[in-house]
């Protein structure tokens, strides 16, 4: 009797639901609902503006798309949204610092947001929740976005060469990827259409270059002179520059290494400026401030271990000449005894002209070109307090760079003590 009177009460099962964000590149709204409808065989005209609702079964999808074409405060929201997803995984204690700086410039990037809920019955949860998420990720490529997905932990996926989700990062700094390089976006034809084919050729070849060590250099970024426009230096000057160099850098570490005194170490490196013929200032080897260091009795030991760097710049003069085979990649000190004995038996200019076979133009820019890349790519790292990419020696990149541009006299032909490394 109870039991007719009084029926069982039944429950509906509460609703799985969750959250997903996607950041993308392209700043139309209607672009980025194009992707997502087709992803989903949706039809365009069955959203609302730009917000779409999506069902299946007992799935249900409502998503939002905000583009910074859509105005000023769609732009701030984006760029709120952006900020606080980089500096939350920015804060992460991973091994992965090159993928982790890569994703803080992609995300950097988006120009649109997909903010996502969906929610359905709470059964076969991992088949369903699969399906909606791989289905977004579908979409990453033609979006060039990632995917955030709040979990424990959260973590941003892209989709991988293989078709299958990768993980970039997680909140326990886990990854997927040893290298991760976001989009290096349009060509540089698209960005510069009468550029010279010479010049987006050797930008191309120096991205390729970056791209093993998983350094990320966007496209838009300036390209260097073409040989038509650059002011190469004569292999006269290049050796008559070797050697300057060399005497700064041995005059300084015989302050710094050897403890001797200005006089001392002077005494020690005249007796072959005197057989360069260089032993006065107007002798057109060592440059105002060259000269006037190693005239100064009371130099400062700043002044000594800039005047130690110079063994960088003499190592660059020295693979211009073509005594050396390559200039390797910039993550440690050149080895300076090495470097110091390539010159050890020339006793004038024309001694080191003798066993030079000096570097083409091309050459040179090649060098030129990936040097501006690299020394880029460091100074960016410093501006947001990230390690140097790849462990690149900060110092090395830009004496390097100071050579470089010397040598191809980019942006024009100046005096040494006037070179400029701008990025």
């Amino acid at each position: 009797m109870l039991g007719k009177l009084f029926k069982k009460k039944t429950t509906k099962p509460s609703l799985y639901e969750k959250d997903l964000f996607l950041f993308a590149m392209p700043n139309a709204m209607e672009s980025v609902m194009h992707v997502l409808c087709e992803a989903f065989g949706a039809d365009p005209s069955g959203g609302s503006g730009n917000t779409l609702d999506l069902n299946q079964e007992d799935m249900k999808i409502g998503l939002a798309v905000i583009s910074e074409d859509m105005g000023e405060k769609a732009k701030a929201y984006i760029k709120d949204q952006r900020d606080r997803t980089r500096s939350h995984f920015m804060q992460i204690d991973t091994k992965h610092t090159g993928v982790k700086t890569n994703l803080f410039y992609h995300l950097g990037m988006a120009k649109s947001l997909v903010t996502i809920h969906y929610s359905f019955h709470p059964e076969n949860i991992q088949e369903k929740q699969n399906m909606i998420e791989d289905t977004f990720l579908q979409t990453l490529l033609p979006l060039s976005g990632v995917l955030l997905i709040p979990d424990q932990p959260d973590a941003i996926f892209c989709l991988g060469e293989d078709g299958k989700r990768k993980l970039v990062l997680s909140e326990t700094g886990e990854s997927d990827f040893n290298i991760y390089l976001p989009k290096l976006g349009p060509e540089l034809t698209e960005i510069y259409p009468d550029l010279p084919a010479e010049q987006t050729e050797r930008r191309n070849r120096s991205r390729n270059i970056l791209k093993k060590y998983g350094i990320y250099v966007p496209s838009f970024y300036p390209v260097i002179e073409s040989e038509t426009d650059a002011h190469i230096r004569t292999p006269e000057e290049i050796a008559r520059r070797a050697f300057a160099l060399m005497a700064v850098s041995l005059y300084s570490e015989c302050l710094l290494g050897e403890g001797m005194t200005p006089q001392e170490a002077k005494d020690f490196i005249w007796e072959r400026t005197e057989s360069f013929g260089a032993a006065s200032s107007d002798a057109g080897f060592f440059s105002p401030d060259e000269w006037d260091y190693l005239n100064n009795p009371n130099s400062s030991e700043s002044e000594r271990i800039n005047g130690s760097w110079q063994y960088e710049n003499l190592y660059v003069m020295e693979w211009a000449l073509g005594l050396t085979d390559s200039l390797d990649f910039p993550s440690h000190i050149c080895d300076v005894p090495q470097t110091v004995k390539l010159l050890k038996n020339c006793s004038s200019v024309e001694d080191i002209l003798s066993i030079s076979h000096p570097r083409t133009a091309a050459e040179l820019l090649d060098e030129a070109d990936l040097i501006f890349c690299l020394d880029w790519a460091c100074v960016d790292a410093r501006l947001y307090q990230f390690p140097a990419p790849a462990g690149m020696e900060g110092g090395v990149v830009q004496e390097r760079h100071k050579s470089l541009n010397w040598l191809t006299g980019c942006p024009e032909s100046v005096p040494w003590d006037q070179v400029s490394t701008n990025t």
